[in-house]
């Protein structure tokens, strides 16, 4: 077959999220049945299944993995035989790297994650650590049939930990879609100055990378220690916290760049800061922080914060 890479989509979602229901409603749109044709590869089977009738109307053709098969070999077998122009894939969480077992042909552009309401809270007790390996690889996160945004609130921040570049929307039970997450940090943006306590850092960490518009010039005090490193998220020293998103195994230090005149031989800091936005080589805005003073520190108590704590 052609080596040319073909629009690969992947759909996560623990069984029963309603994967089969996404997909399906996606490719009844203009765009996938007018230009081109679609195959489905199913690496699981729900409850749900495809209406092979409407499938074959809008050009879409359905190829079901059995469990022994080699993986690659599967999808380069359904690419010859179906010869799409865009392929849907209906992930299986449990399968260990799946997506890193596709073809070079196919050319994952876009990831979405799927979350039924009414099971959200046992898969957050229970099965954090898949649910962080869905949603770091996604664009897209819809909790479906969520009878309110304020009943997603406490999960804000845990989710935007997991990926602050996604998109998350809230599907109600009526089929309306909207942003899952409004913006929210624990003090006043329209003060010149702000004392950012443990308990405030992450969600100041985040809204400061989303948004490093919103400290621009403006003083800031770390009331607990920051942990200085060095070329870690960038060139220089950093100062910042380790995080965790949901277990041990998934921990991540989120700092920020320090412009400061001296070497900095200590482990742990007191800072007084001034913020400034710069741009990397990509001209994308960061936040990065100017010592006025600091202090060496002895290290906190908690040496991990955690993201569900708070949310």
């Amino acid at each position: 077959m052609s080596t040319h890479t073909i629009d690969t989509r992947l759909v996560y979602g623990f069984l029963e999220a309603g994967k089969t229901t996404y997909i399906q409603d996606c490719i009844v749109h203009d765009y996938f049945h007018k230009y081109g044709t679609t195959l489905i590869l199913c690496f699981e089977e729900g409850e749900e299944s495809y209406d092979e009738s409407l499938l074959s109307t809008f050009r879409t053709s359905a190829a079901y993995y059995e469990d022994g098969e080699d993986v690659t070999d599967f999808c380069l077998r359904m690419l010859e035989q179906y010869r799409p122009d865009r392929v849907y894939v209906e992930m299986n969480i449990m399968m260990d790297d799946l997506a890193g077992r596709f073809p070079s042909e196919m050319k994952p552009t876009f990831n979405v994650t799927l979350f039924d309401w009414a099971t959200l809270g046992v898969c957050m007790a229970n099965l954090k650590q898949h649910i962080s390996t869905m949603v770091s690889a996604s664009h897209q996160v819809i909790f479906r049939d969520c009878p309110s945004k304020e009943l997603l609130a406490p999960y804000s921040q845990q989710f935007r930990v997991m990926n602050r570049t996604a998109s998350y929307l809230r599907r109600d039970p009526m089929g309306y879609h909207e942003k899952a997450f409004d913006l929210f940090v624990p003090y006043s943006l329209d003060v010149p100055e702000l004392e950012i306590s443990a308990r405030e850092y992450i969600p100041f960490w985040l809204d400061a990378h989303d948004h490093p518009e919103h400290y621009e010039g403006k003083r800031i005090r770390f009331t607990d220690p920051l942990e200085i490193r060095q070329d870690a998220p960038m060139p220089g020293y950093n100062a910042g916290r380790v995080v965790m998103t949901c277990c041990m195994a998934d921990l991540q230090y989120m700092g920020f760049g320090l412009d400061v005149r001296e070497e900095v031989g200590v482990k742990w800091i007191l800072a007084d800061t001034e913020a400034f936005v710069g741009t990397d080589i990509y001209r994308r805005k960061y936040l990065k922080l100017r010592v006025k003073k600091y202090t060496a520190a002895p290290a906190p108590d908690e040496l991990i914060l955690n993201a569900a704590a708070g949310s």
